[in-house]
């Protein structure tokens, strides 16, 4: 009769076991809930770790720049008035100069160094232009002109300054009639081609070539030397002021062409070329009043 006593008791240790097992596989279920749940948080508090870390490394990203630019507004203001003070000594030494050189016009020798002080004194009139130009913000006064004779009046100065050895080739658009400030586009592409004449500087003969490509909504002039090209990493940070490849110069050729061209609605880009640097203006047509009549010569497209 044992056995059968113990039943009960039997069945109170499985009814036992059963609820112990219910209880393990639910502390189980739990356990994995705030492992999972406490992974969660981790994740979120490394996230929150890094958002902080970025945000603190943007802020000092900030105040340095903040810094930079406050140097540089400085810089800004007293190039401004030391071009200014530059540029009227400037003037009179080119009258002088070219008096001079109608004085010595016999003087093969004379004349030489005449012309020599000629090309320096138009140097540092280009180079006071570009700092009086980079440090006030421009205003475009559009008006109708033909860019074939803006062309030709930027390529005259251009050339002048450079010498004989720039061949200029030219892709030709008559009659391209187009809403533009003059000054500002002139100077603009006065400094493209200064800056192909200079990098071509080495060469026996360089060749610029200008192309004028007008459509319906927007033309291009394309400008091209055959110079050894824009190292590999700087395709952007030639446009940034002060920024140059070269052993002279101030950096503020690219920077102030693409401010002029950018207050035309335009934008200033290079171009992957296989050889030298191509780079490219485009003009819309939809700025101003004065808006151009073009003459197609390209695929309408922008």
């Amino acid at each position: 009769m044992a056995p059968v006593a113990q039943l009960p008791q039997l069945t109170e240790l499985q009814q036992a076991f059963r609820v112990f097992s219910d209880a393990t596989v639910t502390l189980e279920r739990q356990y994995r809930t705030l492992q999972e749940h406490a992974r969660a948080l981790r994740d979120e508090l490394a996230e929150k770790e890094r958002a902080l870390a970025a945000s603190i490394e943007r802020q000092r990203c900030l105040e340095t720049q903040a810094l930079r630019h406050s140097r540089l507004a400085a810089m800004g203001e007293m190039a401004a008035s030391l071009a200014h003070e530059v540029r009227n000594p400037l003037g009179s030494m080119e009258l002088f100069t070219r008096l001079l050189l109608d004085e010595v016009a016999e003087l093969p020798a004379a004349r030489r160094l005449a012309e020599q002080v000629v090309s320096g004194i138009a140097d540092l009139n280009h180079l006071v232009t570009n700092i009086l130009d980079y440090t006030r913000l421009p205003e475009p006064s559009l008006a109708a002109a033909d860019l074939d004779a803006v062309i030709d009046e930027a390529l005259a100065t251009a050339t002048a300054a450079l010498g004989p050895r720039l061949r200029v080739e030219q892709r030709r658009a008559a009659g391209t009639i187009w809403a533009v400030d003059r000054g500002l586009l002139t100077q603009a592409l006065l400094n493209l081609f200064r800056n192909a004449g200079e990098a071509m500087a080495g060469q026996e003969q360089g060749v610029l070539r200008v192309g004028l490509e007008p459509a319906e909504r927007w033309v291009r002039i394309v400008v091209a030397d055959t110079g050894p090209g824009v190292p590999a990493g700087s395709e952007e940070a030639i446009f940034a002021p002060f920024f140059t490849t070269k052993t002279r110069g101030t950096g503020l050729g690219l920077a102030v062409a693409r401010a002029a061209i950018a207050a035309h609605g335009g934008t200033l880009a290079l171009r992957p070329a296989p050889r030298g640097a191509t780079f490219v203006v485009t003009l819309p047509a939809d700025r101003g009043a004065a808006k151009g009549r073009v003459h197609d010569a390209g695929d309408g497209t922008a």
